[in-house]
């Protein structure tokens, strides 16, 4: 019966381990904000981890970028509409930014 009861206390805390991200550390009115945009806890801690807010986050992935993508593009200092204009000229972020170095834009795709 002990080891029984220590299996369930093992499975339990091990469950516990895993469970997915919380909205531990936001406010009420952000918890509002993250799931107004469709974004669950998980995604929302990720996102905001990575140093974006829910409107700039809802843009990213409007534009059809994932938090990777987005964090290297706005590390660069692009924001959503031009990295979209860019990688739909073809551009990888390197070349984007090259480019706009040289003072050059890309040709916007309707």
């Amino acid at each position: 019966m002990k080891k029984l009861c220590l299996a369930i206390i093992i499975f339990t805390l091990s469950a516990c381990a895993s469970a997915p991200a919380t909205w531990k550390g936001m406010s009420e009115r952000d918890i509002a904000a993250w799931k107004e945009i469709g974004f669950n806890a998980e995604k929302a801690q990720a996102w905001k981890g990575s140093g974006f807010n829910p409107e700039q986050s809802q843009n990213w992935s409007k534009q059809g970028f994932d938090l990777t993508n987005a964090s290297s593009w706005k590390s660069q200092s692009f924001d959503a509409q031009e990295a979209k204009n860019w990688k739909a000229g073809g551009f990888d972020v390197e070349s984007a930014v090259d480019s706009r170095d040289k003072g050059l834009t890309p040709v916007k795709i309707e």
